[in-house]
């Protein structure tokens, strides 16, 4: 099993909590679709490299101060990669403190990002890969 990919989305993880959108674009394809269920309330679909640029924009824009994903496991699905994570953060509206469990698929090609999709339920994702988490081997963050 390659950790190839594995790897790029831990890149993506750090790039993320950096808040770092070029080094995020730096990770994709320039015709990336990526879908957001926390960027905005309702969730969002970026396209392209200005989509992720837009994203970082609305994710400040929602978000106050610091929200952080803590990753809990990978799964290496060959062209795919699953992340199961905890985001924390502090809506910029309402001031509350947010904490939940959500999962982040990322589809590779050629070593950059081509698509990708956050859940806020894990088990979609499971259903959307067509696998159970019993049959995944986990990887360590």
């Amino acid at each position: 099993m390659s950790e190839q990919n594995v790897e790029l989305h831990r890149r993506v993880l750090a790039a993320f909590n950096a808040r770092d959108a070029e080094a995020l674009v730096a990770l994709t394809n320039p015709g990336v679709e990526g879908h957001s269920v926390f960027a905005e309330v309702g969730g969002a679909v970026y396209h392209g490299h200005e989509g992720i640029r837009r994203y970082f924009k609305d994710i400040e824009g929602t978000w106050a101060g610091d929200i952080r994903i803590e990753p809990e496991a990978y799964f290496d699905l060959g062209e795919q990669t699953l992340l199961f994570y905890v985001a924390h953060g502090r809506g910029r509206t309402s001031g509350a403190e947010v904490a939940g469990t959500y999962a982040q698929v990322f589809s590779w090609r050629n070593g950059l990002g081509v698509y990708w999709k956050a859940y806020a339920h894990r088990e979609e994702a499971l259903r959307d890969l067509g696998v159970s988490e019993d049959a995944l081997e986990r990887i360590s963050p």
